[in-house]
């Protein structure tokens, strides 16, 4: 029906538009942009035509004519008796369809029920659109059949809340036309419609048979030739299609100018950046901050993720149901509530509690653990959302005084974008609080979701103002006309794009009857549609398409084989013109930042053997840390880390050794008497770990590390038991005996080379010879020994052989699993099982002598020491990718640009 009606041209219906007969013409549009964008079409014709002022013309989306039908005929129907039911919003459907799913008896709960409420809405939508009869014939589908039950357990509901939704409500209104219940009008163009659907058919028919003359706004340009173009990949795609809008915004006389992304919902992020790149440089100044952009994107983003929204809804969050520690992490850091001092000290609680092993809290277990200057504003807060149960509108009047008594959203002022966001919000507010009606009481933690998942589907798009070029989707272009139009992703792989069938709706229903996507042929046919619209609605028109897209090669779409396009390469630049513009113009300066300030005369390196370790790994490491204090946030994570069994390890075996002093003491001790005293010494270590990171050790983990940590020291012990006898001199330090200089007090410093240096052995023991051995507790895979590395990343037991007395032997004592046994060099072989002769060793046995070694020893790490006297700070790790795997400073010495870290790839030197 829609192609045999009259084509009606666009001077002749601006004229009928400005006719003084407010019923002469109504326009109606397949879209609200299209609405818009004619208006202002009528606009220019009105201005053109010495008209200043104007009536508003009849311009509307299909929707809202139909709803300005019955909002005119209402007062009528109401006197008369024959008033609709209140139709519902779209979100109180939505909670509506998610009841029925909630409460429909299934085998196993749906993992995600907010999406299959909405795919549900979207097949009933679908059923009155295309007039299918419900309930659908199943054929056995199992998700048919389930749809059809939570249809009918929604359409009961509709009844007892003595409402209907809009498809109903459409179907009444086609009633009441058909019947003469509605005025209408007494002509009306349509425009946009480029397919028509069974409703559309429906509602044509009924206007026509009330006498309603109805024609087609006419297209007024003939199909044009379009250029075909190719990009090495999509994202220079994306750069040509953004480098071309702004040399046709820079055209006289103004033009109106689009760019169409098929994928943009998916590609939003990255549409956004290039196009700022291209025509806002601006933004990339320090402290730019929501920069009024020259181009309209048409897709917003969720309002959840806004800033200011997002913080409202995790403040919300923490307290009805608690934060994993990333939401936890991102919320502390907001600057949407409290001021800067506040948003601080929340980022420390929040690195505090990282530290502590806390992966999920709520407020309330928070409140007791916030520091002083939080507490007062978070209990005010928490009394502000009492637990009892409240309907919706009254939990939307507790949630916006609760999140003022933290102060959201902030205390700086607000630009014109995050001025918007909050409007939005409002406006979501008021449609939580119309749920009164289909949620009734609910607790806070149904409240709080409920109203996420309103803002989870919620778009927002802030205000372009008068722009002259917008970057949209394809559905969102269609029926617009453009001065020049490109045209993005037009390869053999996206267009005509793939089918995707309803999964609640027959495939063979929905091939029947053309539903949207249900084949290939009905994606051609809509694929050529538009294509055929684009040639005809715009002046200039450039289709490209990528190369090479998700690591595979891509040609021209087939539907341009019949026009026969010579395709044109493009030669795209990088880098945006404004950088390259910025970078020739820059005067460049050149500072050697390799260099730091030398430490102070005298002052004592905080981390002990470490500092030298860390110089040898990258003296910008060394320096970051030792020096100026950098650390990585320590990231909470499930069960105890690598550094906490290490911590165990030593604090099991110090405990033990400081009881037993003496091999003899071990051998004199039954299994039974070994075994619980192991067991003492293992609970008293995870007691301390407890008490340090409570989180982190949970009941069930405690006993199962409990019995790990038992069956190492166990296994260790064997090997204890295996060595030649011994007397433990000192532990972590501490000496164990009153003889003197058999160790320091645990605080002192040592001097090596000009540094002074904390050092803490772990264990220094004494054979039957006198001969001193140093022990370094080692929990974790081998490496490469100090004594055969130039430049020793594991230094301390080189540099405690160096400042103890007459040590004849080092070892690492390694306790991990598959890996029980010393590892070590002594002046002779006579030590034990794992400790090397210096002189069998292929790394050692050039030197000369014991004493020789310590000579070299020296000279390896007075070279660091120097280093670090000296201040020698460059970004130059050992082994790029080892050295800096475990480094966390990435962020600040950038090593990544100069650098690959990346596992399979080259190394550049």
């Amino acid at each position: 029906m829609f192609d045999s009606l009259a084509a009606c041209p666009a001077d002749e219906l601006h004229a009928r538009l400005a006719a003084a007969a407010p019923s002469a013409a109504v326009l109606v549009c397949a879209s609200h942009r299209q609405a818009q964008a004619l208006h202002e079409a009528h606009a220019r014709w009105r201005v053109a035509a010495g008209f200043a002022v104007w009536d508003t013309p009849q311009i509307l989306g299909f929707d809202a004519f139909v709803d300005r039908l019955y909002t005119q005929a209402r007062p009528a129907l109401v006197l008369a008796g024959a008033a609709l039911p209140p139709c519902i919003a779209a979100a109180e459907a939505r909670v509506l369809w998610r009841l029925c799913i909630d409460e429909s008896r299934e085998p196993l709960p749906l993992l995600r029920a907010g999406d299959a409420a909405a795919l549900a809405a979207e097949a009933w939508a679908l059923c009155h659109e295309y007039r299918l009869p419900l309930p659908l014939e199943a054929g056995g589908f199992a998700d048919v059949e389930r749809f059809n039950g939570w249809a009918q357990s929604y359409r009961r509901r509709l009844e007892r809340l003595g409402v209907i939704d809009a498809a109903l409500f459409d179907r009444a209104l086609l009633g009441y036309v058909r019947d003469g219940a509605l005025a209408v009008p007494d002509a009306i163009v349509l425009a946009g419609f480029e397919e028509t659907t069974p409703r559309l058919d429906d509602w044509l028919a009924a206007l026509a048979a009330r006498s309603v003359t109805l024609s087609r706004l006419a297209d007024e340009r003939a199909p044009l030739t379009p250029r075909l173009v190719a990009a090495a990949d999509e994202e220079l795609e994306l750069r040509a299609a953004a480098a071309w809008a702004r040399t046709q915004l820079q055209a006289e006389p103004p033009r109106r100018v689009a760019v169409i992304v098929p994928d943009i919902g998916a590609r939003r992020a990255a549409v956004q950046r290039i196009f700022d790149e291209q025509l806002c440089p601006s933004l990339d100044a320090p402290g730019a901050h929501s920069v009024a952009r020259p181009y309209d994107l048409t897709l917003g983003m969720p309002l959840a993720a806004c800033g200011p929204v997002q913080a409202a809804l995790q403040l919300l969050q923490l307290a009805a149901l608690g934060c994993d520690a990333a939401t936890r992490g991102t919320l502390f850091a907001s600057p949407y509530w409290g001021d800067e001092a506040a948003r601080l000290q929340r980022t420390a609680f929040d690195a505090t509690l990282a530290a502590e092993g806390w992966l999920d809290a709520d407020l309330a277990a928070l409140l007791p653990l916030a520091p002083a200057p939080l507490r007062e504003d978070w209990r005010a807060y928490a009394a502000a959302l009492p637990p009892r149960r409240q309907t919706p509108a009254e939990w939307a009047e507790l949630f916006t005084a609760a999140l003022a008594v933290v102060r959201w959203p902030g205390v700086r002022p607000l630009d014109s974008e995050e001025f918007q966001m909050l409007s939005r919000w409002r406006e979501v507010l008021l449609q939580f609080a119309a749920l009164d009606r289909v949620l009734g009481r609910i607790p806070l933690s149904a409240a709080v979701s409920a109203l996420r998942e309103l803002a989870e589907r919620t778009l927002f798009q802030a205000q372009a103002g008068d722009v002259r070029l917008q970057v949209m989707g394809v559905l969102e272009a269609q029926g617009l006309s453009f001065d020049a139009l490109w045209v993005c992703g037009i390869d053999d792989e996206r267009w005509p794009a793939a089918s995707r069938p309803h999964p609640f709706i027959p495939h063979r229903l929905q091939r029947r009857h053309g539903l949207p996507h249900a084949s290939a042929q009905r994606e051609l046919a809509y694929a050529q549609a538009q294509l055929d619209g684009w040639r005809r609605r715009s002046g200039e028109l450039v289709l490209s398409y990528a190369r090479s897209g998700d690591g595979r090669e891509q040609a021209p779409s087939p539907l341009l084989a019949d026009l026969a396009l010579a395709v044109e390469a493009l030669a795209v630049e990088a880098l945006p013109q404004a950088w390259r513009d910025s970078a020739a113009a820059a005067r460049i300066e050149t500072l050697n930042d390799a260099q730091a300030p030398p430490p102070a005369e005298g002052a004592v390196l905080g981390g002990g053997t470490r500092v030298l370790g860390d110089q040898a790994r990258c003296p910008f490491r060394g320096y970051a840390v030792h020096r100026l204090g950098a650390r990585p946030l320590e990231a909470a994570g499930y069960g105890i880390t690598a550094i906490d069994r290490g911590v165990l390890v030593h604090r099991v075996l110090e405990h033990l050794w400081s009881d037993w002093r003496e091999q003899r003491a071990l051998l004199a001790l039954d299994d039974a008497s070994v075994g619980a005293q192991v067991a003492s010494a293992v609970d008293a270590a995870l007691d301390e770990l407890q008490r340090r990171a409570p989180q982190r050790l949970r009941p069930v983990l405690r006993t199962l590390e409990a019995q790990r940590l038992t069956a190492l020291i166990r296994d260790w012990l064997d090997v204890e038991r295996a060595r030649a006898p011994f007397r433990v001199l000192s532990v972590e330090n501490r000496a164990l005996d009153g003889e003197a200089g058999e160790g320091v007090a645990a605080d002192a410093t040592t001097e090596f080379e000009g540094l002074r240096l904390r050092l803490r052995p772990d264990r220094v023991d004494v054979d039957a010879h006198g001969r001193r051995i140093v022990l370094d507790y080692k929990t974790g895979a081998r490496k490469t020994p100090p004594w055969a590395d130039g430049r020793p990343e594991d230094p301390q037991l080189l540099l405690y052989a160096l400042t103890e007395a007459d040590i004849s032997a080092l070892a690492f004592a390694r306790l991990a699993a598959g890996d029980i046994g010393l590892q070590g060099i002594a002046c002779d072989e006579r030590f034990a099982a794992g400790i090397a002769d210096y002189a069998a060793d292929p790394a050692t046995r050039e030197a000369a002598s014991w004493a020789a070694l310590h000579g070299q020893w020296r000279g390896e790490l007075a070279t660091l020491a120097r280093e670090i006297r000296a201040g020698w700070a460059a970004v130059a790790p050992k082994h790029p990718r080892q050295s800096c795997r475990d480094c966390g400073l990435h962020a600040l010495c950038r090593i990544r640009e100069d650098v690959s870290l990346d596992e399979g790839e080259e190394v550049a030197t």
